[in-house]
């Protein structure tokens, strides 16, 4: 007699696709031996990246990029490029792309250098599906245990997570928004404070959809990103369950940097 299995059947989940996309600070102080060394760490690791403080370094990007498959978004001016986006070839195409200048705390050529937002509109050939990478990296010395430090950089970098979020708000209705980078700001000392213009009010502590970093969903792994700290972040839009297409499934700190901070990689699956 046939055993007949009353479970059914789920297309859906072998439809899924899956990526991964990463965020690495590559101190700009690197020499050239050590910033290759990082940057073929990180990509050997996923399939999207965002960099930060890589501006002088994109002729060389630019060259590398074109040699090992990866698309390179890193815009004019250099302090626009020092956010640079990078994309497998394999596996998406470019469908949009933009920068968009939040704010400069000391006025043109004086520390810290002018801040943009910078994204990119993806295809993600498997499903067909668009996915939008955002990156950016907030001023430093902008927060203590949680609490903003009363500078004018901390303004520049409130300014930044607000527009960091009204742009991935923007992009939610037409893809899927993936957002990385250096903010600056310790994620457990950040959700414990809770103050309104740093990023855990601004992206994360309301109701859905919203942003949700990978912290947020899995806990701070390892000892930290920066030091003892949880400063670099991948994000994506998470929306109702109704509605979902795309889901973070875990991520993983990545050491042995020549850089002062590790990497962080997130996997997410992508359904047709």
């Amino acid at each position: 007699m046939l055993l007949v299995s009353l479970v059914p059947a789920t297309p859906a989940a072998a439809a899924n696709s899956t990526f991964k996309a990463a965020t690495l600070n590559i101190l700009n102080e690197l020499n050239q031996a050590d910033f290759v060394h990082d940057l073929e760490l990180i990509t050997a690791k996923a399939d999207l990246v965002g960099l930060n403080e890589v501006g002088n370094r994109k002729a060389y990007l630019k060259d590398w990029a074109a040699d090992n498959g990866w698309w390179l978004y890193a815009p004019e001016p250099t302090q626009a490029a020092n956010e640079a986006l990078l994309a497998r070839k394999s596996m998406f195409d470019v469908l949009d792309k933009g920068s968009n200048f939040v704010c400069d705390t000391n006025g043109p050529g004086e520390v810290p250098p002018a801040r943009y937002n910078n994204w990119v509109r993806y295809r993600h050939k498997a499903t067909g599906r668009s996915v939008y990478h955002l990156n950016a990296h907030a001023n430093a010395s902008i927060e203590n245990n949680g609490r903003p430090e009363d500078l004018p950089r901390t303004a520049c970098a409130e300014q930044q997570f607000q527009a960091l979020k009204d742009l991935a708000a923007a992009k939610k209705d037409s893809g899927q928004v993936i957002v990385s980078g250096d903010l600056n700001v310790d994620f457990s000392a950040d959700r414990a404070y809770g103050y309104q213009k740093f990023p855990w009010q601004v992206f994360e502590a309301n109701e859905l959809p919203n942003l949700r970093s990978c912290y947020n969903l899995y806990g701070e792994k390892g000892n930290g990103t920066h030091g003892n700290r949880h400063i670099d972040y991948v994000y994506f839009w998470k929306r109702l369950e109704e509605y979902r297409e795309m889901w973070m499934t875990d991520y993983s700190i990545v050491g042995g940097t020549n850089s002062d901070h590790n990497g962080v990689v997130a996997a997410f699956t992508i359904s047709s």
